[in-house]
């Protein structure tokens, strides 16, 4: 195959893979659109934001995974952190002034309540699959 050639197959294949990648996109949104407010339904009734449930729609078990994104007001955990003893604040913050989430959860009360005033948490991901019967 010529140089040239090559070229163009690869400008066709780019194309063809920006195509898919808005077709996916779509069916991703839509699948998130109609799945994931019941997703977020059932994990409330367990009074959890996030997490794993499984969905039935008719005769399939859909098994949806919201996870969770946090981000930390740097203002606002820069002065929590000061309130903490040097080596509290070395474990728990970062330069970046963000902590990270397996910290904070493992963290003893005290420090957390000092902590979640800089914390959000929001969706990061929704994941749904089909599980096979």
């Amino acid at each position: 195959m010529e140089s040239r050639d090559l070229f163009e197959v690869r400008k066709t294949l780019k194309t063809s893979m920006a195509d898919l990648k808005d077709q996916l996109k779509e069916v991703e949104e839509k699948l998130s659109s109609t799945y994931l407010p019941k997703a977020k339904e059932l994990l409330g009734y367990n009074g959890e934001d996030f997490g794993t449930v499984n969905i039935s729609h008719g005769n399939d078990i859909i098994k949806a995974v919201v996870s969770k994104k946090v981000t930390w007001d740097q203002e606002l955990l820069r002065e929590a952190l000061s309130k903490l003893s040097e080596e509290d604040a070395r474990h728990y913050g970062k330069l970046t002034f963000a902590v990270e989430e397996r910290k904070f959860t493992a963290a003893p009360p005290a420090i957390k309540r000092i902590l979640e005033d800089c914390r959000t948490t929001e969706v990061g991901s929704f994941k749904i699959e089909l599980e096979e019967s």
